[in-house]
């Protein structure tokens, strides 16, 4: 009988440790306190992409569109050649950037913590100073959801500049010989991009819709769901001049009278924002003075008692970028540029004048996408093509890079860190890209200057440079001192921690 209350005890026992160890009741469970946790960055949803590229830009001034503010990021570059032909391309661009935005709109009723991005980049050739080939391509998501889709932008110009008129792919090509040039591109398509085999069975004149003229050839764009199916890329194949014998309709000789060369559209000519009413300022304002320095130039060294500033200067290097550096060197400034990796090689002569007079070159990205939305290999790829570019072009190596609009996420802190770099802000955002009005920009400047301060402008704006023709010497006159990034970082932080974000003001 003993051992039976003994066995039935034990029961009762393993039976009441069931109970507590159960998750049917919660309550007889010792719950610790949470401990307190940062709220979590967006989760990446973009992989990396494999086809990045050097911008080529032979024919047109680079304009911009851009929007700088949460909740949607806008980067949309495309060509202005200062001929009758720029209001068609300015407002295919404009109409993209407005659409866009309304399907994003539209999404952020049902969920306003949606986070939509544009970016959209162009190729440009110029062929016998007679042809210019237009090709802008990007992408574009309206949330980080991955059951949404991102979407792809493509289009193609083809310009006649001896007669400012466009030219569609039947003025290009004679299609009654399409089969001949079907063979060709279905060669081409083999050796280049053989995964397409199976899909070559379906090739017809639909294949040659989207073309562009460039100096090797006629390029064909072959866009996915039209032509290609969704697991691949935009596609590109060039066929050459020479294979395509009579088929080619262009005329490979330059006009009798040479076209002149485009002329940059003024800044005030529109503004960055589409919904917003253009201004209406000086029209003189925008010219920099060539004068004698106003105060004594800025001398060498670095005066560790007295206030400095670091003035910034993103997504370039551009057409003024020379003529910032005339304006810099006049003053005797230090000054840092963070470029975009794909424009490097359209202004190397200029970086390499930059370095040569003490300025500082970091990345700012290779193509302005927002890198908090990528994966940790996109984000990797992003910062270490950029800087490799640089220090090909420049030689210096400096491991520091400012996050396009400034958008920051864990996965990039641990890819910064992996890399060795620190990322860089601001503490003084005259939003040059958004007003293009230099006596707004001098004046926020002006005032919103003081010692440690980091100053973002754009060295692609004529109006920003005409601003710091005024913005320069005031500061001098006060007192300040610009140094590099670095230097004002180094003096102010010391030793800077890879992945981490300087100065934190965010």
């Amino acid at each position: 009988m003993r051992r039976f209350f003994q066995f039935f005890g034990f029961v009762i026992l393993a039976f009441v440790l069931f109970l507590v160890s159960s998750d049917t009741y919660p309550e007889l469970m010792t719950v610790p306190e949470p401990e307190p946790v940062s709220t979590p960055s967006p989760t990446p949803v973009i992989s990396v992409d494999d086809n990045i590229y050097h911008a080529i830009i032979q024919y047109g001034t680079p304009e911009i569109i851009k929007h700088n503010n949460r909740p949607v990021y806008a980067y949309i570059r495309y060509p202005q050649g200062g001929n009758a032909t720029d209001e068609v391309i300015s407002n295919w661009a404009h109409t993209l950037y407005k659409d866009i935005m309304a399907d994003f709109q539209a999404i952020q009723q049902t969920d306003d913590s949606a986070i939509g991005e544009i970016n959209v980049h162009f190729d440009s050739y110029l062929v016998d100073n007679r042809y210019a080939g237009i090709f802008q391509e990007g992408k574009y998501s309206l949330t980080l959801d991955p059951l949404i889709p991102v979407g792809e932008v493509v289009k193609t110009f083809n310009i006649d500049l001896a007669n400012n008129t466009f030219l569609d792919s039947t003025d290009i090509l004679d299609y009654s010989m399409s089969d001949s040039v079907l063979e060709i591109l279905r060669d081409r398509m083999m050796a280049e991009h053989p995964e397409t085999e199976r899909y070559l069975a379906f090739i017809d004149a639909s294949w040659l819709n989207l073309l562009v003229i460039s100096n090797d050839g006629i390029i064909v764009i072959l866009d996915k769901n039209r032509v290609l199916p969704e697991m691949f890329d935009t596609l590109t194949v060039i066929l050459p001049y020479e294979d395509l014998g009579d088929a080619l309709l262009i005329r490979r000789e330059a006009p009798l009278t040479p076209v002149p060369s485009p002329t940059p559209t003024p800044d005030n000519s529109e503004t960055d924002d589409p919904d917003q009413d253009d201004p209406d300022p000086d029209p003189d304002q925008d010219e920099p003075d060539d004068s004698e320095p106003s105060v004594p130039p800025q001398s060498g060294s670095i005066d560790p008692s007295k206030p400095m500033i670091a003035l910034t200067f993103d997504d370039g290097p551009g057409i003024y970028t020379d003529e910032f550096l005339d304006l810099f060197e006049k003053y005797g400034v230090r000054v840092t540029f963070c470029v975009l990796g794909n424009l490097v090689n359209t202004q190397e002569e200029a970086l390499a004048r930059a370095v040569s007079l003490n300025h500082e070159v970091i990345g700012h990205s290779w193509d302005h996408k927002n890198l908090a939305k990528l994966s940790a290999e996109a984000v990797e790829k992003q910062i270490s093509d950029t800087f490799n570019i640089i220090e090909d072009v420049t030689g210096t190596d400096v491991k520091l890079f400012r996050p396009p609009y400034g958008a920051v996420s864990d996965t990039m802190r641990d890819a910064a860190r992996e890399l060795g770099f620190s990322m860089v802000y601001w503490t003084v955002d005259p939003e040059d890209w958004n007003t293009r009005d230099s006596e707004t920009v001098k004046h926020a400047v002006i005032n919103g200057t003081v010692d440690g301060s980091i100053i973002l402008s754009h060295e692609i704006y004529k109006s920003t440079l005409a601003a710091y023709e005024g913005i320069i010497p005031e500061l001098l006159q006060r007192g300040f001192q610009f140094v590099t990034i670095s230097e004002l970082l180094k003096h102010k932080f010391g030793d800077l921690d890879p992945g981490e974000v300087y100065p934190m003001i965010r």
